[in-house]
């Protein structure tokens, strides 16, 4: 998530501390403490409280960690193309942990390469340069996707890349191959008349599949996307520390805290790391739509997975379903980005009652709810240096998720 700034007024108990100090003509030293309310006074209805303890994990666990590690060494549409900013309402960024999960972004025949060749992770972005609103549309605006995939070792990255290209370019009799310039160990291919155009290539370990999407099929502005996408991609990854493949089981699922300090989809059960995800129809990287749990990104992958409208000074975001927590440097940068531009100016969104006894929380009803996702409140709590984003289906249950996590975060200092 990623929010603009305001500065937070003093509470009406502190006003009335500092005129009395005021008045009495002493001053007190020492830093001021936030007044918060007593855990155990705060309706919580059936959430827990309590921070849970996490469990080990496993290679199938440690592989969805490291995909959404790989959210650090992916490039912003951005890099490629300075007219693609705006992220897709459906996929616009995610981890892609086994072939399964990426071949819902790829061709489905690409499958078997990804399997033969032993996928380690990966981790998808997309980017275009209007708003989207659902699945993009080919030929209505200039797209990107940049799909990200970890190999054992760099000749099982060659062999996919070369394989990965061929098994996509016989989907269609009509596939021509393609030369991106400058990057000879590129694979391409498109259909004349089609404005898209799909690019595979391998560095080291990686490999790097690209499909973009313009308004015509102009060949030179597709291949030039192509080309720009893998020269600022190449370049990333050089500053990316990679887990070794016998180490993955033992990633922690929770190194930073971070899930231990979000409020529990179902009480006392840990948030293991998945990734779901749905396809609209059989277009493979623009009409995927997908929800991860049980997962930490960093700096650049909180952005990735956000609006992107705005920067952010996000560390750390936490996510476990519909809900989030993000961590900020210091309580002074949350406090700047607790306001949520995108909620406050919606017209299908309006200010709803917040929970009793919970300071510094905003809540929102959304007045056109979809039916497979039926969410209607959603609500934003500000504590310390942590943000966390609520979502529920009715006022009561999400008031008492609410008080649960503020509890939840008291408990955890």
């Amino acid at each position: 998530m990623n929010h603009a700034g305001q500065a937070r007024a003093l509470p009406a108990t502190a006003v009335a501390v500092l005129v009395t100090i005021l008045t009495a003509g002493c001053a007190l030293s020492g830093h001021p403490v936030p007044s918060n309310p007593n855990p155990k006074s705060l309706d919580i209805g059936v959430n827990s409280t309590d921070p849970l303890i996490p469990p080990n994990g496993n290679e199938g666990y440690g592989r969805t960690l490291e995909s959404a590690r790989m959210a650090e060494a992916v490039i912003d549409p951005v890099e490629a193309d300075a007219s693609l900013k705006f992220s897709f309402e459906t996929g616009g960024a995610l981890p892609l942990p086994t072939p399964a999960k990426a071949t819902r972004v790829l061709a489905k025949t690409v499958r078997p390469v990804l399997e033969r060749y032993g996928m380690l992770a990966g981790f998808m972005v997309g980017g275009a340069d209007k708003e989207q609103v659902g699945a993009p549309v080919t030929g209505r605006s200039r797209l990107l996707t940049v799909v990200l995939l970890r190999f054992p070792d760099a000749n099982a990255a060659q062999h996919a890349a070369r394989e990965m290209d061929a098994a996509d370019t016989a989907v269609s009799p009509e596939n021509m191959p393609v030369v991106i310039a400058n990057q000879p160990s590129a694979f391409a291919h498109w259909r004349p008349n089609v404005p898209t155009l799909a690019a595979t290539m391998a560095h080291e370990s990686f490999v790097i599949s690209v499909l973009v999407g313009h308004t015509s099929p102009d060949l030179a502005v597709l291949t030039g996307v192509a080309r720009q996408a893998f020269e600022a991609q190449s370049t990333r990854l050089g500053g990316f520390s990679a887990t070794p493949p016998d180490k993955l089981a033992a990633l922690p699922l929770d190194s930073d805290g971070m899930l231990a300090k979000l409020i529990a989809e179902v009480p006392g059960r840990w948030p293991f790391p998945t990734v779901a995800i749905t396809d609209y129809e059989q277009n493979a990287g623009w009409r995927t739509a997908a929800m991860v749990s049980g997962i930490v990104f960093g700096p650049r992958g909180s952005y990735l997975n956000g609006s992107r409208k705005h920067q952010s000074s996000v560390e750390l975001d936490a996510i476990n379903g519909w809900n989030e927590l993000e961590r900020y440097p210091d309580a002074i940068a949350a406090r700047r980005a607790f306001p949520e531009p995108e909620l406050e100016h919606d017209s299908a969104i309006r200010p709803a009652p917040t929970p009793d006894a919970v300071p510094d929380v905003r809540c929102f009803e959304q007045l056109d709810v979809p039916p497979q996702i039926p969410l209607r409140i959603i609500c934003r709590l500000v504590h310390g240096r942590y943000i966390a984003l609520i979502r529920g289906r009715d006022l009561k249950s999400t008031h008492q998720q609410v008080a649960a996590q503020l509890a939840l975060l008291l408990n955890s200092e």
